[in-house]
């Protein structure tokens, strides 16, 4: 069976160049930017654009909400008066 690799078109510039990639993706959560490891994107070889299948969605969504727990978690550092 042939990959399809370079099929799906790109909804910015209409190059037939999205490409299945692997890339580390960064994001906000809350005042943090945190950087997400080996994300599977689908990525437009020609103009950069990127588009996220649900399964890159959850797992950014879920170290931003494990970001928010850790930071709850630790209580605040007070400086010696």
């Amino acid at each position: 069976m042939k990959a399809t690799t370079g099929a799906i078109q790109c909804p910015t510039c209409g190059a037939r160049a999205m490409r299945r990639v692997e890339r580390d993706v960064t994001v906000r959560a809350g005042k943090r930017t945190i950087v997400v490891h080996a994300i599977a994107i689908e990525e437009c070889s020609k103009c950069g654009e990127r588009m996220y299948d649900l399964a890159a969605f959850r797992r950014i969504e879920d170290a931003k909400r494990n970001t928010r727990r850790r930071r709850a978690a630790c209580p605040p550092v007070s400086s010696p008066a």
